[in-house]
């Protein structure tokens, strides 16, 4: 499995950054909203700056999510896909619900390796 080059703690979420994709797994108990969002893109396009990347959200605990915050994502300038991972039935259904409103390729897996093999494959198609 690959190593993270970049590893950034905020409030609410634990980034790790890869050459094409950050996995985020997001504290217990946060509410994701705009807010979370605005800071999750600057720090997305800082690092990823002029490269295609994925979002890779690994739903290890219980946290809330706006759906409404995936039309905020466009400000994500280089975001080709987001990957949802986790073996909980009811984040799996909560993703099958945002992936309404998605505007970009939207997954849903039960493993990390899977959601990393699909970010691959998915900027390969980009270049």
């Amino acid at each position: 499995m690959d190593q993270p080059n970049h590893t950034v703690e905020l409030d609410f979420s634990v980034l790790q950054f890869y050459d094409y994709y950050v996995v985020s797994r997001l504290r217990e108990d946060v509410v994701f909203d705009r807010p979370q969002v605005k800071e999750l893109v600057e720090v997305c396009n800082h690092y990823f700056e002029d490269r295609h990347f994925v979002y890779i959200s690994q739903r290890v605990h219980n946290y809330n999510v706006n759906p409404t915050i995936y039309l905020k994502l466009e400000e994500a300038r280089h975001l080709c896909g987001i990957a949802i991972v986790s073996q909980k039935t009811s984040a799996l259904n909560m993703a099958a619900f945002e992936k309404n409103f998605a505007k970009v390729p939207f997954e849903v897996f039960l493993e990390l390796k899977e959601a990393q093999k699909w970010a691959k494959q998915i900027l390969k198609e980009k270049r």
